[in-house]
């Protein structure tokens, strides 16, 4: 697999995690056909055992702990993928745990919606775990 394609990877799983910040309205979850929701994992009214997302009243802050933390653990391991900052071969340990605690955190709010960033995820540990080979 080439880096950047492994970065680019490893940045959606940022944005699928920094996305629980601003959760959809009702009118937001119409655009472009109602497709937008699919990029967008996180809509008023999910909810889930960790509470309820509400545009009026915001998202559970427990989950916002472990959403901000998987986005900045995914965005670390995108910036080792590209050799910046960090040594490369760190990024299979920041990958994983970005994406156990995005799949956890998508798992504890789970819908339709849930379904493309928790295949991403468990992606992302696969090709950690396996050692998957990444070429420049």
């Amino acid at each position: 697999m080439n880096k950047w394609l492994l970065a680019g990877v490893l940045v959606l799983g940022a944005h699928f995690g920094a996305s629980y910040l601003v959760p959809l309205d009702q009118k937001a979850q119409q655009t472009f056909g109602g497709l937008l929701r699919w990029a967008w994992p996180w809509a008023d009214g999910d909810s889930g055992p960790l509470g309820v997302m509400t545009v009026a009243s915001g998202f559970p802050i427990s989950g916002f702990f472990i959403a901000v933390t998987s986005a900045g653990l995914f965005a670390l391991a995108a910036f080792a993928a590209m050799g910046i900052w960090l040594p490369f071969n760190s990024w299979r340990w920041w990958a994983m745990a970005g994406a156990t605690l995005s799949l956890f955190l998508m798992v504890m709010f789970f819908g339709a919606t849930k379904v493309i960033p928790m295949g991403l995820d468990l992606f992302v540990l696969w090709a950690a775990w396996t050692n998957l080979a990444v070429r420049g």
